[in-house]
């Protein structure tokens, strides 16, 4: 009896053995191509980079400057309360505003003023839970560009960056 288990065993430990080596030869097969994927895509991303990287240092074979970035401008830290009515919660946030083109040729200094009490309206109207999620902050950014462009009539702004956001 003890030698049929141990006939009925070794046919199942060679079969097993074939599985196992299968599967391992699968697991290196499936890294390896994803570390190829992986190197392949950043590679090409780093290629990219370089190409950007040359044209921001003077280069003007990549053409069109309509790929520059603007000067950014900053306002001064906001500190407010929110519309929580349970409890009492406040924003601090330091914004950066991207102009489209140079600070001389917009109105945005003699603006400032009222770019800072639209955004205030318009930031303590929202309530803390709003604010928290990355698709709140997402709708805010939108919503501070549509002020702060409505409010400036030389020049626009092209973009809104967050330096702080706290909500206590």
């Amino acid at each position: 009896m003890a030698e049929e288990t141990a006939a009925e065993g070794a046919p199942a430990k060679g079969g097993s053995g074939k599985k196992m080596m299968v599967l391992g030869l699968v697991g290196v097969l499936l890294l390896g191509g994803g570390g190829g994927a992986a190197w392949f895509f950043m590679g090409g991303q780093k290629e990219e980079g370089e190409k950007h990287a040359k044209n921001d240092h003077g280069d003007e074979s990549g053409g069109e400057h309509a790929d520059e970035a603007g000067p950014v401008v900053e306002l001064e830290p906001f500190l407010l309360n929110l519309a929580d009515r349970d409890e009492l919660r406040f924003l601090k946030v330091s914004i950066k505003l991207e102009l489209d083109r140079p600070e001389e040729k917009t109105d945005y200094p003699n603006k400032v003023p009222a770019i800072r009490d639209a955004l205030l309206v318009l930031l303590s109207s929202k309530e803390s839970q709003i604010l928290r999620t990355v698709n709140g902050k997402r709708r805010i950014r939108e919503e501070i560009m549509t002020r702060v462009n409505g409010v400036m009539t030389k020049g626009k702004i092209s973009n809104v960056f967050f330096t702080d956001f706290i909500i206590q």
